[in-house]
């Protein structure tokens, strides 16, 4: 059956609910964290277990999700992955103390694992082309609108019922997302059978693991760096020797091969990795700049996050448009140029500077970003051959984890750094947050390279743009 045979606006909103139900889970849970503290008898700092081993985890089992859906039918897994999310959910609601609580969360991220994933992977082997701008822009609005209402939402719920209710708020989403994922979601299977890679497993496993705790150990250990350096010596070793093992396996359970592809290769590696790292660094360092620095409250802080957001949202419904104007490769310079400019103009905020102005500069940046993040996402598997589709998700997928915590340590880095140098480690000021966010525009602005190396026609076939005869 043909990608023309099924709904990709249909698929595309149902993959957004598996979306918006994890990144909701995700955010909610920080606001909660001292109410289960509380109630386990145990100090704050010790939840962090909890979001640490879910991150592992994820990174850990990403490159099982093509794999299994593959082996075990697309429909299936996806619906499965839906309800066990639903019930781990519940799990971590009941659990009466730390213990339950991580195992909880363990079995959590393992169907989250095979949720996401396996829905994009769905929404992109049975999308057109021509309609893959206008799928993307939908499955990845749940990303920018959960980290908006997912503070306030936590607050809420904690501050008048129970923080239990964090977790149990997952079933009526679930319910809705299990029915529609077995009505509509096709069964897609893989024509021939892979052996299971369990060396390849193993390998990238243990590689994203221990960089990615490294990282995370790094950003939060301060002087302390000896053992985190060894950690995240040890996963790029380990990254040498799967990447290594990818090149020459007969079937890898991370294949490379579209890395041959340079949009997939601009979008997904080069430019890409330069495009997400201020993106997901900013997520850390905006509510410290607007509370310590700029001495707001978080509801403060949540609106200025929406304006944002919102800037983004408002836009993508032009994205289309856009690329089909001008292309990708005009398109992401352009957008990146202009983010760049409209996001360092922050480092100009002060305790002076009047609220709204501040809400109105973060919306301008969060509309300059709509194009770039879209129109990046967009490009990784325009040029991707459908039956590689599988194998370029996975990729593309251990390559935003592992951007994720890279951006997150760096960003913290700086701040610590910073604030050594000025003999208040730990407690970083506004100054400390306008470097870090005038390094992650530099960082930013890597990405434009890899952008102009394209082809003027590069994805054309998903953006629609035609050069002038």
């Amino acid at each position: 059956m043909s990608a023309a045979s099924y709904k990709p606006r249909l698929i595309a909103l149902i993959v957004a609910a598996a979306v918006f139900m994890g990144a909701l889970d995700s955010t909610v849970i920080a606001t909660a964290l001292p109410q289960m503290a509380r109630s386990f008898q145990r100090p704050p700092v010790d939840l962090s277990l909890g979001i640490t081993v879910y991150i592992l985890v994820m990174a850990a089992f990403l490159p099982i999700s093509t794999w299994v859906a593959d082996r075990l039918g697309a429909r299936g897994v996806f619906a499965g992955a839906i309800a066990g999310f639903a019930v781990s959910s519940v799990l971590c609601g009941l659990s009466q103390d730390l213990g339950q609580f991580v195992g909880a969360r363990v079995l959590q991220a393992l169907t989250a694992t095979l949720m996401t994933p396996v829905g994009n992977l769905v929404m992109l082997r049975t999308t057109e082309k021509k309609d893959l701008v206008a799928a993307v822009a939908i499955s990845t609005t749940p990303g920018l609108v959960a980290p908006v209402i997912g503070p306030a939402l936590g607050g809420f719920i904690v501050t008048f019922l129970d923080w239990r209710w964090i977790f149990f708020l997952n079933l009526p989403i679930a319910a809705l997302g299990v029915f529609l994922a077995l009505r509509f979601i096709p069964d897609l299977r893989a024509e021939e059978r892979r052996p299971f890679d369990f060396r390849g497993f193993v390998l990238t496993g243990l590689a994203l693991g221990a960089l990615i705790y490294g990282l995370d150990r790094v950003s939060a250990s301060g002087r302390a760096w000896e053992g985190p350096a060894v950690l995240i010596a040890l996963g790029l070793g380990l990254g040498v020797l799967a990447v290594r093992h990818s090149l020459t396996a007969p079937h890898p359970l991370l294949p490379l091969a579209a890395l041959r592809i340079q949009t997939f290769r601009a979008s997904a590696l080069t430019g890409g990795v330069f495009v997400r790292l201020p993106f997901r660094a900013f997520g850390f360092v905006l509510p410290l700049m607007f509370q310590v620095g700029l001495g707001m409250t978080a509801f403060q802080s949540g609106v200025l996050l929406l304006g944002y957001n919102g800037g983004d949202l408002l836009l993508k419904s032009i994205a289309n448009q856009t690329l089909r104007r001008v292309g990708f490769r005009t398109a992401l310079v352009a957008s990146a140029l202009l983010t760049a400019a409209a996001t360092l103009a922050w480092v100009l905020f002060t305790r002076a500077t009047p609220f709204w102005t501040i809400f109105l500069a973060l919306a301008l940046a969060g509309a300059a970003r709509s194009v770039l993040m879209t129109g990046n996402v967009s490009l990784t598997f325009a040029d991707v051959p459908r039956e590689e589709i599988g194998g370029a998700t996975v990729l593309s997928n251990v390559l935003n984890q592992t951007t994720g915590a890279v951006a997150i340590a760096l960003a913290a880095i700086v701040l610590n750094v910073s604030s050594a140098l000025r003999g208040a480690a730990g407690h970083p000021s506004l100054q400390d947050c306008r470097l870090a966010i005038a390094v992650a525009v530099a960082l930013g602005l890597l990405a434009v390279p890899s952008f102009l190396a394209l082809p003027r026609d590069a994805g054309a076939e998903v953006s629609g743009h035609r050069r002038p005869a």
